[in-house]
């Protein structure tokens, strides 16, 4: 943006556009690039829908459309340079973003290596008797049989579990 484009804002304005710049974002946090994110979007929004208005009421006056887009350009060009800000900071927001949840990740990750019973660092736990008290997961069986066999015990659980329920 040129500075004769700052001109056509009003000082409130031009202070919003000078904080939308890289060296001004950059040392924002996030909570502050959040925050002139919505204030960039409201003025955004509202140069779009003066711009709407205008053209609209310009169609009316000359009954058709094709007049009407030179009378508010100046509008449309605020609008225009609103919307370049906003993708700015929303950019520098999503930046931000990341940086804070790597940050939390790399805490995350610090504090559960330094708890005590962190697993990397313990083995499998074992019983006194020399057993393993891990998961009891079976090793996938190969083959046809194995397809056939698995079937079959599983008919068997359910009919002991159908003749205990008869039993009652």
């Amino acid at each position: 943006m040129n500075p004769t484009e700052l001109r056509l804002f009003s000082k409130p304005e031009q202070t919003l556009l000078v904080q939308t710049q890289k060296k001004r974002l950059d040392e924002m946090s996030e909570d502050e690039i959040d925050e002139l994110l919505t204030r960039v979007r409201r003025a955004r929004n509202k140069y779009m829908k003066l711009y709407r208005r205008q053209s609209a009421s310009n169609v009316e006056e000359h009954e058709t459309r094709a007049g009407t887009d030179t009378s508010n350009q100046r509008t449309y060009r605020k609008a225009e340079i609103f919307e370049d800000a906003l993708s700015r900071v929303a950019r520098a927001l999503a930046t931000a973003a990341k940086a804070t949840a790597r940050e939390l990740k790399d805490e995350r990750i610090a504090a559960a290596a330094a708890a005590k019973g962190s697993p990397r660092k313990q083995g499998k736990g074992s019983t006194s008797k020399g057993r393993d008290t891990g998961s009891k997961r079976r090793k996938p069986a190969k083959g046809r049989s194995a397809d056939t066999s698995r079937k079959a015990s599983s008919k068997a659980s359910g009919a002991r579990n159908q003749a205990k329920r008869d039993k009652r």
